[in-house]
């Protein structure tokens, strides 16, 4: 008698919003992640390693990449009320050397989830994550994080902003995709002024 390969288990969340969850990515993903992420739009400002069309294969082949890593790096996005269905992505890529205490932010979000401050929530969440659990290569916990978005893209810009991030310069004619050369804006956040925005909330 052949046996019938059983789905895996899926990955508990690393964190739980109001109403999201963020979790590790598996195979299962694949359909729900090329269906959310195979959206002109929302690769528009994306850079070129995420693929538009986004295909199935597109899909396996980064989950497959991300599974092979001795710990994942990049997460999956999912409603609470549905978390089995990926509705965007978001990680880090850590700092080496002397930047092993740093770490870049990305992150996308499905097109019908835009405007109703989901990724703020994610970004939120993810970042007070990052700061409290993620230990870097050289054994050190972050105290910076970062990101970077198109200079068009101004709804990324805000999103960091609300979450605290502070914008500190922009590189000139940094990027180039389809044949359009954009300036690129980048935004940080300490530890240290991560913490003091945390007591901020809490004192109010």
């Amino acid at each position: 008698m052949q046996e019938q390969s059983e789905t895996p288990p899926r990955p508990p969340p690393i964190l739980t919003t109001k109403r999201l969850i963020i979790r590790p990515m598996y195979l299962p993903d694949a359909a729900s992640t090329a269906q959310h992420a195979n959206d002109p739009l929302v690769a528009r400002y994306m850079s070129l390693a995420f693929p538009n069309p986004y295909t199935l294969d597109s899909a396996t082949a980064w989950i497959t990449m991300n599974l092979a890593l001795a710990r994942q790096e990049a997460f999956v996005i999912c409603t609470i009320s549905a978390p089995d269905v990926v509705i965007g992505g978001i990680g880090l890529k850590p700092g080496r050397d002397v930047s092993a205490h740093t770490a870049e932010v990305g992150f996308w979000v499905a097109r019908m989830y835009w405007g109703n401050g989901f990724m703020s929530e994610a970004l939120a969440g993810f970042t007070h994550w990052a700061f409290e659990n993620w230990v870097g290569d050289r054994g050190c916990g972050l105290r910076r994080l970062w990101g970077g978005a198109f200079a068009p893209n101004a709804a990324s810009v805000r999103c960091f902003e609300k979450c605290g991030y502070v914008h500190e310069g922009v590189m000139k004619g940094h990027c180039e995709k389809n044949g359009e050369v954009m300036d690129m804006h980048y935004l940080g956040l300490t530890k240290t002024d991560w913490e003091e925005r945390v007591r901020g909330v809490g004192e109010t």
